[in-house]
């Protein structure tokens, strides 16, 4: 890690240390990660980190709920006035962050924060971004073009299907697709919008 020490400005320890963080994470994993090591990687003292949080679960804590603010500002990449479309794209924006930020992805939905519940900050903005695409559904509704379930049950049966799809996506398992991914990845997202929607053949159209 000598080689790839991060820069940082004077005053913006923090920021580096999560920095360092993340690609101590791709390239020794979570297990092996350590404030002190941090500290060395980023060339300050050995007690700069604890300044700035109290242990390394901490530390895993800030960079889950930094992605999670980073979901909650997702936009539909091709905005539309349709509400189905807009659906569609947002969660291509969602798999495409995951694909963009691996580690953080992991460390947002797996394991290895310990205690994540005590968290407030993590459990509200892991909220937040499960909002956006609740609110994206709750326009469906509106508009007429969903059915007639209780918002919640459909926009966590998109999270569903997009969080596997960026799971899966970043552990390379359509690594053998044929044809042009983004395509693909499109397809799948819209065969779960297809799912609750009043009039499927709409899509078809689009």
């Amino acid at each position: 890690m000598s080689d790839n020490k991060t820069q940082y400005h004077h005053g913006d320890v923090p920021s580096a240390l999560l920095q360092a963080a993340l690609l101590r994470i791709k390239n020794e994993g979570v297990e092996k990660l350590s404030l002190r090591a941090l500290a060395r990687d980023i060339g300050v003292s050995q007690t700069a980190p604890y300044r700035h949080f109290k242990d390394k679960n901490q530390l895993l804590v800030v960079l889950a709920c930094k992605g999670f603010r980073e979901l909650a500002c997702l936009k539909a990449q091709q905005p539309s006035p349709l509400a189905f479309m807009a659906l569609i794209e947002v969660g291509m924006s969602y798999i495409y962050f995951a694909m963009e930020h691996p580690e953080q992805y992991k460390l947002m939905f797996g394991s290895k924060i310990k205690h994540r519940r005590d968290y407030p900050e993590l459990m509200e903005s892991g909220g937040a971004a499960f909002q956006v695409i609740s609110s994206y559904v709750v326009k469906g509704m509106e508009a007429g073009v969903f059915i007639d379930k209780e918002p919640e049950v459909l926009a966590r049966s998109c999270w569903t299907t997009v969080h596997g799809i960026a799971s899966l996506s970043i552990d390379d398992y359509f690594e053998h697709i044929t044809g042009n991914f983004d395509d693909f990845l499109r397809e799948q997202v819209s065969l779960c919008i297809r799912g609750f929607m009043k009039e499927p053949g709409l899509l078809d159209k689009q």
